[in-house]
C-alpha cells in the first residue's frame, strides 16, 4: 500500500506532466526522424551533433520518453487503485482514468515498436527492406515494386527561340530582341522580322555527343538542347542551340541575327508512384501513391515523399508502421466517453 501511495502522489503527477509537456514541445519544435546532415543545416554543426547525440531527433522513441510513459501509467493506475471505492460509484471518472492509461500504453508501444524510414526505388526495381531513419536496414515481409513514376505539371514545359540582332545604337555593345517564338519539337519557327524560318528537328533533354553523334543521356533536363535547321532554300544542315549556353551560336549567321534557346520547365503539380506489393514473386496488390495520398499494406503505410529531378525514374517513398495507433484512438474515445458521463452526471 505504501508503494501505491507513493505512485499516486499528486506532486508526481504534476512533475511527470511538466516533463511530458517539455518532451512534446521538443518533439514538436525539432523535426523528428531527419538525417543527421539535415540537423547540421538547421542548427549548425555543433547544434546538429548535439541534437543527434541527445536523441532530440527521435524524442518519442528515447529511453527517457518511455520512462515518462511508464511513470504516467503507474501514476494513474495507482490513483485508480487508491480511489477505487469512490471510482466504483463514478464510472465516468474511472473511464477517464482508463482512457489516459491507454494513451500512455500507446505512447510506450510507439516508442518501442514504431518503425519509420525511407524506401528508395527506381522504375522496375523491387525491395523487401527500407532504410530506417535511426540507421540500418529494416526488413519487411513482402517486396515493393516501383512499376512507374510520373510527374504531373500545372503547365507543360516550353521551348522558346529568341531572334537577336546587334544593337544599331552607336557605341552600344548590346543586342536588340527582334522576336520570340514558342516552338515544339518537330515543328517550325517563323520569324517575321528577319524573314527566316527554323525547322525544330529534335529536343535533347540532356544533350551529349559520342562517336555515333548527338544523344540524350537521360530524360533529366540538365543540358536541354534543340536541333534546328535553317530553312533558307538551300541544303539545310543541322545546328544546335543550348539553353545553358545562350552565347553559343550554332545557327549560320543570316543578316547579323543570332538565335537563343530558352527552356522553361513545367511547374510541378504532383508526383506519384505506381507500386505493387509482391509476395513470392506474385503481385498481391497494386496502388498509386502521391503526396497526401498514401497506401497501406499489412500494417505498413507508404507515403510519396520525394523525387530526383536528375533521375526521372527515381522515387523516394516514406515507410511507417505504428502499432500504437489503436491504443491512442481507443484512449481518446474512452476518455471522451468518460468525461461526457462524468459531466452529464454533474449536470443532473
Amino acid at each position: 500500500m505504501k508503494l501505491i501511495k507513493t505512485f499516486s502522489s499528486v506532486k508526481l503527477f504534476f512533475t511527470l506532466s511538466a516533463l511530458m509537456l517539455a518532451a512534446f514541445l521538443l518533439g514538436g519544435v525539432i523535426p523528428q526522424g531527419e538525417a543527421p546532415q539535415a540537423y547540421q543545416e538547421m542548427f549548425g554543426r555543433l547544434g546538429g551533433n548535439l541534437v543527434v547525440n541527445l536523441r532530440l531527433n527521435d524524442v518519442f522513441s528515447s529511453f527517457l520518453f518511455l520512462l515518462l510513459m511508464a511513470g504516467g501509467f503507474l501514476n494513474i493506475l495507482a490513483c485508480t487503485i487508491n480511489q477505487w471505492k469512490v471510482l466504483k460509484r463514478r464510472p465516468g471518472v474511472f473511464l477517464s482514468h482508463l482512457g489516459v492509461m491507454l494513451m500512455f500504453v500507446g505512447g510506450a508501444v510507439h516508442g518501442l515498436f514504431a518503425q519509420r524510414g525511407v524506401l528508395e526505388l527506381e522504375t522496375g526495381q523491387a525491395k523487401g527492406e527500407f532504410l530506417s531513419y535511426s540507421g540500418g536496414s529494416v526488413p519487411i515481409p513482402f517486396e515493393v515494386l516501383l512499376k512507374k513514376f510520373n510527374i504531373r505539371y500545372y503547365d507543360q514545359e516550353k521551348h522558346i527561340i529568341h531572334a537577336l540582332r546587334k544593337s544599331q545604337v552607336p557605341g552600344s555593345d548590346g543586342e536588340d530582341l527582334l522576336e520570340s517564338v514558342e516552338v515544339q519539337p518537330g515543328g517550325e519557327a517563323h520569324f517575321a522580322a528577319p524573314a527566316v524560318s527554323l525547322s525544330v528537328v529534335k529536343f535533347y533533354p540532356n544533350f551529349s555527343i559520342g562517336d555515333s553523334g548527338p544523344f540524350s543521356v537521360d530524360e533529366s533536363r540538365q543540358n536541354p538542347a534543340l536541333e534546328v535547321k535553317l530553312l533558307d532554300g538551300k541544303t539545310a544542315k543541322s545546328s544546335f542551340l543550348f539553353a545553358n549556353m545562350p552565347d553559343f551560336h550554332g545557327v549560320p549567321d543570316v543578316g547579323g541575327v543570332r538565335y537563343v534557346y530558352e527552356y522553361q520547365p513545367g511547374q510541378v503539380k504532383q508526383f506519384e508512384s505506381s507500386i505493387a506489393f509482391m509476395e513470392g514473386g506474385a503481385e498481391k496488390l497494386a496502388k498509386v501513391i502521391s503526396v497526401n495520398s498514401p497506401a497501406g499494406y499489412k500494417g505498413y503505410r507508404f507515403y510519396q515523399s520525394g523525387y530526383d529531378p536528375k533521375n526521372p525514374n527515381y522515387s523516394s517513398i516514406q515507410v511507417s508502421k505504428d502499432p500504437s495507433v489503436g491504443f491512442i484512438y481507443a484512449g481518446f474515445a474512452v476518455l471522451m466517453i468518460g468525461l461526457t458521463m462524468a459531466f452529464w452526471k454533474e449536470m443532473k
